[in-house]
């Protein structure tokens, strides 16, 4: 198998170090994951963007925005997608759920501030949010499906602390419609996924000593997180947040299956 678990985002824009209690060579190799989550973000768009954006869609049709606010004792800096409304009025339903889910201010904070499930690490149980970023990268397969990852990250008071969660939006350029899991997915393919997610995360944990600690995708975290998912050109990538697969310090995100693989469970004519 190829194209299997592995991250493959470059970051400028957060370098961090995480500590653990596992050994020196284990931290420096979360390290070197954990830089690859985020894209260059000093570019409006990524390069591969560029190559492999639909010929018949205009290179503004999206753009990166910014949103910074210091709200009490929380500072939100976020970078994000936004669809052009003059060149498909039906971008506005992209548009408006980016900002009535992360722009809306006292609803973050409050989301931040207060939600138990932002760290996963037992030591930091009591670790005030200082701090949340969102990046993103984006997917295409087609002038029709676009596909978005956010990657957001907690900071903590705690010195070189910080956790991971994700969101994969899959949107219809043509229809202005969001695509989930359902819309993919044949109804009765959940068992079937469910087996070739792990059986990528079990060829991985025997093959690599980063994933020796990672443990068995479970049917409910499936349930959880089975509309987490991008599309690219030759697979599709399912993410998860820390400790929901892997421990923190092993730096995995995602389990990657290739397309040609998955064809016997997805609708016709979706991909």
């Amino acid at each position: 198998m190829k194209n299997l678990l592995y991250i493959s985002l470059a970051i400028t824009l957060i370098s961090c170090n995480m500590s653990t209690t596992k050994s020196s060579s284990v931290v420096s190799n979360q390290h070197f994951e954990t830089k690859q989550i985020l894209h260059n973000s000093s570019h409006p768009m990524p390069d591969y963007w560029l190559e492999k954006k639909g010929k018949n869609l205009p290179d503004s049709f999206i753009s990166t925005k910014r949103f910074y606010k210091a709200e009490n004792s929380l500072i939100l800096d976020y970078k994000y997608p936004h669809l052009d409304e003059q060149y498909n009025p039906a971008y506005s339903k992209f548009n408006s759920f980016i900002e009535s889910n992360y722009l809306s201010t006292e609803k973050t904070v409050e989301q931040v501030l207060h939600n138990d499930d932002l760290s996963c690490d037992p030591l930091f149980e009591d670790a005030k949010r200082k701090r949340r970023n969102i990046d993103y990268k984006v997917y295409t397969k087609n002038d029709q499906l676009l596909s978005v990852l956010l990657y957001k990250t907690n900071y903590y008071d705690e010195e070189n602390h910080n956790s991971f969660m994700f969101k994969g939006l899959n949107y219809d350029l043509k229809t202005g419609t969001f695509i989930n899991y359902d819309d993919l997915f044949e109804e009765t393919s959940d068992q079937f996924l469910l087996f070739k997610l792990n059986q990528e995360l079990q060829a991985r944990i025997g093959g690599q000593d980063s994933f020796n600690d990672c443990w068995e995708f479970t049917k409910d975290k499936f349930e959880a997180f089975k509309n987490n998912f991008v599309v690219d050109a030759g697979s599709i990538k399912f993410y998860f947040d820390d400790c929901t697969v892997c421990p923190t310090y092993s730096g995995n995100y995602f389990l990657e299956i290739p397309i040609e693989e998955l064809s016997p469970i997805l609708k016709k004519g979706k991909i």
